[in-house]
């Protein structure tokens, strides 16, 4: 996506190229702590597309100090698409250097000499392999559901600055009515993509995933 909230991926340009050179535990146990903290920032993509909307909505049912309220809409999506090229970037680098990190899994699991560990050490890294590249994937998808979404809020913010005015509020109103519809299947994207990125950082961590909460027993 060109884009999402500061969602996130920048941890794995930076964990995931950490463990490259390692072969020990807790390279590896640094990295799932990475990827679990960069689902935290992915999830804040939803916080912001929800700020932005209030803004806009506040504009479009509550019209009154337009200048002040378009100000807010204004720096609200100014600061969701700067998380968007910030992301960008970052997932630039996560591809970029993945592969490399998996070519050093590659290597070090030549060195094994017991062919069952061998097999065994191999067929796990095509496990996390398929859970890395099913991230990119789900990243796609992401992107190709907001770009459309960040583009009307652009618009939006364009008309605006143009015509600040009553007549020029009511002229929005329909896109901002769409804008509002569609950020729901952009927010479950966004999603999906934090729970891949937890998934696979639980994966590659040391640690024990935490148990799952009691059942709650019947009132």
């Amino acid at each position: 996506m060109k884009a999402l909230p500061q969602l996130a991926v920048l941890a794995v340009a930076t964990v995931l190229i950490a463990g490259c050179k390692s072969d020990t535990y807790q390279k590896g146990s640094a990295t799932g702590a990475g990827l679990q903290a960069a689902a935290d920032r992915i999830n804040q993509g939803s916080a912001k597309i929800d700020a932005t909307l209030v803004t806009l909505n506040d504009l479009i049912k509550n019209p009154g100090d337009l200048v002040a309220q378009f100000k807010k809409y204004s720096s609200s999506v100014n600061d969701l698409e700067s998380a968007a090229k910030d992301v960008q970037s970052k997932v630039a680098a996560m591809r970029s250097k993945g592969d490399d990190y998996f070519k050093a899994w590659d290597a070090q699991t030549a060195q094994i000499h017991n062919e069952d560990i061998k097999t065994r050490n191999a067929a796990r890294k095509e496990a996390v392999l398929k859970q890395f590249t099913q991230i990119k994937m789900s990243y796609t998808e992401a992107s190709e559901a907001f770009k459309p979404f960040m583009s009307d809020l652009k618009d939006i913010q364009t008309a605006l600055a143009t015509d600040l005015t009553p007549g020029g509020v009511s002229a929005i109103k329909g896109v901002a009515d769409k804008a509002n519809k569609d950020a729901e299947p952009v927010k479950a994207s966004i999603a999906k993509l934090a729970g891949q990125f937890k998934d696979l950082g639980v994966a590659m961590s040391a640690a024990a995933p935490p148990p799952p909460p009691p059942a709650q027993a019947p009132k």
